[in-house]
């Protein structure tokens, strides 16, 4: 006669779940015949990029998932960050959509991420990522500079279960201010 004897496993997922919305950093002003998503940084908001990359990393935050928009200048905050918190590259995730998103927009990306995920960074634009800080925490964030990342606490198991009022301001982050 054999034995299986099967281990039981218990998993636990955090109740504590981290989002990091920034606004991606300084970019040059539109040149004839670019469009706007073509606008690339300027070399300060390559800097930026870079300080609030190494601010994430100093804090020891390392975020399992950086979703972006595509516009070039988001796309660029986003892999400097990347980079700069020596994440795999494939950690990067892009959505055409969260280019000139409303809020329900970038709340519906939110709120459909692997529950697996427990420190998520999105990069997007004024004046959808301090109006969805707003709506998610009910916190007075204000017009969030370039480069300005603002840090929300969830109590919660799913990412789903995420909505208006249902986050806990921590801090915001600006370039000016590391």
């Amino acid at each position: 006669m054999i034995v299986y004897v099967i281990a039981a496993t218990t998993f636990s997922f955090p109740m504590e779940r981290f989002l990091y919305l920034m606004r991606h950093a300084q970019s040059a002003d539109k040149q004839p015949g670019q469009t706007d998503k073509e606008r690339e940084l300027t070399v300060q908001g390559l800097r930026d990029s870079i300080k609030v990359g190494a601010w994430l990393m100093n804090e020891k935050i390392n975020p399992d998932a950086v979703v972006s928009s595509t516009a070039i200048r988001a796309k660029s905050t986003a892999g400097l960050l990347i980079d700069t918190l020596k994440l795999m590259p494939e950690m990067l995730r892009l959505n055409e959509e969260l280019y000139d998103a409303s809020v329900r927009t970038f709340l519906q990306e939110i709120t459909q991420l692997e529950d697996s995920l427990n420190r998520v960074v999105c990069v997007g634009h004024n004046p959808t990522i301090s109006y969805l800080a707003e709506y998610l925490t009910k916190a007075e964030i204000g017009d969030l500079p370039p480069g300005g990342l603002v840090v929300i606490q969830f109590d919660i198991l799913l990412w789903q279960k995420i909505g208006e009022g249902s986050g806990k301001f921590i801090k915001v982050i600006t370039p000016e201010t590391l």
